[in-house]
Parts: C-alpha cells; sequence; structure tokens
C-alpha cells in the first residue's frame, strides 16, 4: 500500500463541533427546587433557573447559537414559572 504524502494530509480539514451544554443532575446532592434557585450551597453553587435565564437571552441574542439540555424537570419547572 503507498505511503500517503504530507501534502495529502494537509489537504484534509477537520471539521470540530463545540456543543454547549449543561449538565444538572436531579435530586442529586440537593433537592429539585435547592437546585433550581441555587439555595443549600454547602455541597455545591448552582442555580438551574440561573443557566435557563442566561442561556435563553444569549439565545435570543444570536439565532446561530445552539444549547442541549436534557434535564427536563428544571425546564419545565422554568417554563411553567
Amino acid at each position: 500500500m503507498p505511503k500517503q504524502s504530507t501534502r495529502d494530509n494537509q489537504d484534509k480539514k477537520v471539521i470540530v463541533h463545540l456543543v454547549p451544554h449543561s449538565h444538572d443532575d436531579a435530586g442529586w446532592l440537593k433537592t429539585v427546587d435547592e437546585y433550581y434557585y441555587g439555595t443549600s450551597n454547602k455541597q455545591q453553587h448552582v442555580s438551574t433557573k440561573n443557566i435557563l435565564d442566561t442561556v435563553i437571552h444569549e439565545l435570543a441574542l444570536n439565532e446561530s447559537r445552539k444549547f442541549t439540555y436534557v434535564e427536563m424537570v428544571y425546564f419545565t419547572k422554568w417554563y411553567n414559572l
């Protein structure tokens, strides 16, 4: 099998996709409400409400941006309030 030249390798492009996301386990170290509102910060400092508020604001500023979010318990709470 012939060896590829350095030039052949230089012509190949690598496409990398960076996908912003958040991973917020429901009820892992705190209750759903404690995670959502950012209370009970002894274990960790997080507010899923703040994450969603910020992400939605940024997505509205630039429609080419994408974000994936899988924790529906937090999204449903955010959406319904």
